[in-house]
């Protein structure tokens, strides 16, 4: 796999040592890989299997093969290059193709940014906000495909989450009726009011861990799976809510992702995204859904997978857990981000 990936991008002068496995294995449906370069940059090259189904968070009720996924998004960073915008670019393979081949994998490279993990300190918060409202203010092309749409644009989640809480609907016991219920809603008020907030391209997954500091202090955004075209109020509602997280937060300790609204962290994301883009009275108005609305994307994919699938056990329960705190959260964490959203 090493050898096929290196001859794909030209890279047999890097001794093995220096390619290093990140994450995933070539025995399960994906891997990635950092190659240093000569000169001390590196690269990231991802291997995902072109016969799997591409990640679910990006699964509308249409098909999509795994190749198109990935081209799409190799477009998006290019497009992020071309109007420089910081971001990884996209790396292409030896034939000049901006996804390669090697055997049964398809291969997505980008540059590595190098920089630390954020804390998040509350400067790097305003740091970070900043930097989303940057690229929601980017232009994204009259006819809307420089960039495909995101995996939490409402064309492509909406329909299948609906679908999804429909599907479980008759299976939902009575301690999980209200969550249910409450996906409904927030899904079908995104779908009804989207065509009045603006489309923006969006990160998908603004966090701590999802973003680098540099020596000179800037901030860049990383982990580009779920960008694309999509709502603005709604990438910012997840990112309020994300902020309370830290990066590397332990897996066996789920009580440590549950948000307890924090007014200053709320304050700095959202002054600096203030600081660089002005909410519309419409995005203002639909924050509280937005700040769930991945939230309901998740969710009905997890009940979905417990009321029919089985899927049960600790995991499962933080799970649930988690996403009960976020439904109760959302309307406070609105409230206290809006008077740092509308200026001074």
């Amino acid at each position: 796999m090493v050898g096929r990936l290196l001859d794909e991008y030209h890279e047999r002068s890097i001794p093995p040592a220096d390619f290093r496995l990140v994450s995933g294995s070539v025995h399960e449906t994906r891997v990635t890989y950092q190659v240093a370069l000569p000169g001390g940059s590196a690269h990231l090259i991802r291997a995902f299997r072109a016969d799997e189904l591409i990640p679910v968070h990006g699964r509308g009720l249409t098909s999509m093969t795994m190749a198109d996924w990935l081209v799409g998004k190799a477009r998006m960073l290019g497009y992020l290059d071309a109007v420089g915008y910081p971001a990884p670019r996209p790396v292409r393979s030896r034939t000049g193709e901006l996804i390669g081949v090697a055997g049964a994998w398809l291969s997505w490279a980008t540059t590595y940014i190098p920089g630390e993990t954020l804390s998040p300190t509350y400067e790097q918060l305003r740091l970070l906000g900043a930097a989303l409202g940057t690229l929601h203010s980017l232009p994204i092309g009259t006819d809307g495909t420089r960039v495909s749409l995101g995996s939490r644009h409402p064309a492509i989640a909406i329909p299948p989450t609906l679908s999804r809480l429909d599907g479980v609907a008759h299976l939902v016991p009575p301690e999980l009726g209200d969550m249910h219920a409450a996906f409904r809603r927030c899904a079908e008020a995104v779908r009804d009011r989207a065509a009045s907030v603006p489309e923006a391209i969006v990160h998908g997954d603004v966090c701590a861990r999802n973003a680098v500091q540099d020596k000179s202090g800037a901030v860049t955004l990383i982990d580009w799976e779920a960008g694309g075209v999509g709502l603005a109020v709604q990438d910012l509602g997840n990112f309020l809510l994300e902020c309370h997280l830290d990066s590397g937060l332990p897996d066996d300790q789920p009580s440590m992702w549950l948000v307890m609204p924090d007014e200053r962290r709320i304050a700095a994301a959202a002054e600096g995204y203030a600081s660089v883009r002005t909410l519309s009275d419409a995005e203002l108005d639909l924050l509280p859904t937005a700040v769930m609305f991945t939230a309901a994307v998740v969710g009905a994919i997890h009940l979905e997978a417990a009321l029919t699938s089985g899927v049960a056990g600790s995991s499962m329960d933080a799970r649930l857990a988690r996403l009960r705190n976020r439904i109760a959260v959302a309307a406070e964490v609105a409230a206290l981000a809006r008077p740092h959203l509308v200026g001074s």
